[in-house]
């Protein structure tokens, strides 16, 4: 439905949503974005997670949004003690670059922060704007200072478009094999892709395994360095 329409749900859709997870007991966690979470009015918001929260298998609600870059007037304290009170609630936003992180992005995120509100940064790999190791780093460096733990890196969707921005997966595998070892072990999200027709998030990560058998395992370390573990409780 992503650029179809840019409307909100109405909320008899969103009961049927509610409906659905309330009627299946598998689901524990649930990700409200859209679109933008945060564009929903306060009313809904509060509507909204109250009727999830008091879904008992319901442990997890993930609320996506951008606002604390591109609105950070939207984190009011009325909205905050909105989230605050269906905790555990986790908050996951969208910069893509160091200069996003502004004294207004700032405060936005440590008002959520300070509410007990964990906070994770999901960055799209973008051509001329981040693919670059120095740019990643001292973006995620930036980003924990603010408390967002950066959580994704996703490789970018072959949307129609938007080819200016795309980049080869060689230089996503680049720019998170040049953290290790470089920076905090927090600072290093997961590299991500999104399986075509719908198959899921699947990581992409460099190659540290260079053998394993039934008595060793053979691996390299960041700076190429060979080692070996025993793989055998004898």
């Amino acid at each position: 439905m992503i650029g179809e329409r840019d409307t909100h749900s109405g909320e008899k859709r969103l009961q049927k949503a509610v409906e659905y997870v309330r009627n299946n007991p598998e689901i524990r966690d649930v990700l409200i974005t859209g679109g933008d979470a945060f564009m929903l009015s306060d009313s809904m918001l509060d509507w909204l997670l109250s009727e999830l929260r008091s879904i008992g298998h319901v442990e997890i609600i993930r609320l996506g949004t951008r606002t604390p870059v591109t609105l950070p007037q939207r984190m009011t304290p009325e909205l905050v003690e909105i989230i605050r009170k269906y905790h555990p609630v986790y908050v996951n936003t969208h910069f893509n670059s160091p200069a996003e992180i502004t004294p207004e992005s700032k405060k936005a995120c440590e008002m959520l922060a300070d509410a007990g509100i964990p906070l994770g940064n999901q960055m799209v790999l973008l051509n001329k704007v981040n693919n670059d190791p120095y740019i990643v780093r001292k973006l995620n460096q930036e980003l924990l200072k603010i408390r967002v733990k950066p959580y994704y890196i996703f490789h970018p969707k072959t949307v129609k478009g938007t080819g200016h921005f795309w980049v080869r997966i060689e230089e996503g595998l680049e720019i998170i094999e040049s953290l290790r070892g470089r920076t905090s072990g927090l600072a290093i999200p997961t590299y991500i892709v999104n399986g075509s027709g719908g198959l899921g998030k699947t990581p992409i990560l460099p190659n540290y395994l260079l053998y394993i058998g039934s008595k060793k395992a053979k691996f390299r370390n960041w700076r190429g360095e060979i080692f070996e573990v025993k793989n055998s409780i004898i």
